[in-house]
């Protein structure tokens, strides 16, 4: 079972490092990949972009050159500086308020938020829609 689980992430390796995807057009740091600006080479798949899917790119690319995992990142949901909701939940309990976040995140990554009111900082995740679950 070990050996077919190591073979299943071999392989995945292998076919993340030999990308076929390569940029159409100019691709901006921040932006996502999309099959509008990243197109197919060597005749593979659309399920290439299926793994590009929710990324965006961490510096330009090119028109012609490859995009791969390395060079892309999880798209950013809160960008430092950024006004976000901050949430504090337990159980039937929430309390809501204003932050200024001291970083970027990506879906379910921690960050820290400056509570606009208190002037503490509060450290928390981010939720799908932009806000922040205080913990």
């Amino acid at each position: 079972m070990v050996s077919l689980i190591a073979l299943g992430f071999g392989t995945m390796a292998v076919f993340v490092d030999a990308s076929s995807l390569v940029a159409a057009e100019v691709i901006r740091a921040g932006d996502g990949v999309t099959v509008a600006n990243a197109e197919l080479k060597d005749g593979d798949g659309p399920e290439v972009y299926d793994l590009f899917e929710g990324r965006e790119v961490r510096r330009t690319v090119y028109a012609g050159q490859t995009i791969t995992l390395e060079n892309t990142q999880p798209a950013r949901l809160v960008t430092r500086n950024q006004i976000v909701t901050i949430k504090f939940i337990k159980g039937p309990l929430e309390i809501s308020t204003s932050g200024r976040a001291m970083g970027d995140g990506a879906l379910n990554e921690n960050v820290n938020v400056l509570n606009l009111q208190s002037r503490q900082m509060v450290q928390g995740i981010v939720q799908a829609d932009g806000w922040v679950l205080a913990q």
